[in-house]
This record gives structure tokens, C-alpha cells and sequence, in this order.
């Protein structure tokens, strides 16, 4: 996934976190093929309630997104 793919799948995980949704509708959208399942990184999963499970791993994400919007900088 390119820097660009990885940016719309980061705008939305962070749409899907401010939502009115439940946290429960947010942990099924955000642990799915169309977003967990295409991208990487390391996080520290809380198990605890769904909300802790989504933010943990959204701060994953934004860790991640820091150190590519890093690479993309440099590369192009």
C-alpha cells in the first residue's frame, strides 16, 4: 500500500472514531478486512472493553502514519 492508500485508510479509521456510532459497530468496522487487515504495524492491545481496544490500536496507527508521512518525505 502505497503512502497515499495508507493516508485515506487513516482518514478513515479517525471518521470512523469520531463517529456517533457504538463502540461495538466501531471495534467490528475498524478489526475488519477493509481496515485492520491492510496495515501493519505494532500495538499494544489492552483487552479490555471495545473503545480501549479501538483507541489503543488507533494510536498505533497514528504512530505508524508519523514515521511514513517521515519515509514519504524523504522518498519523493
Amino acid at each position: 500500500m502505497n503512502y497515499k492508500e495508507l493516508k485515506e485508510l487513516h482518514k478513515r479509521a479517525k471518521r470512523i472514531i469520531a463517529s456517533d456510532l457504538d463502540w461495538d459497530k466501531k471495534y467490528d468496522l475498524i478489526f475488519s478486512e477493509d481496515m485492520s487487515d491492510k496495515v501493519k504495524f505494532d500495538w499494544c492491545d489492552p483487552d479490555m472493553d471495545y473503545q480501549d481496544d479501538v483507541m489503543a490500536w488507533m494510536d498505533g496507527f497514528d504512530r505508524h502514519m508519523r514515521v511514513e508521512k517521515i519515509i514519504a518525505q524523504q522518498i519523493d
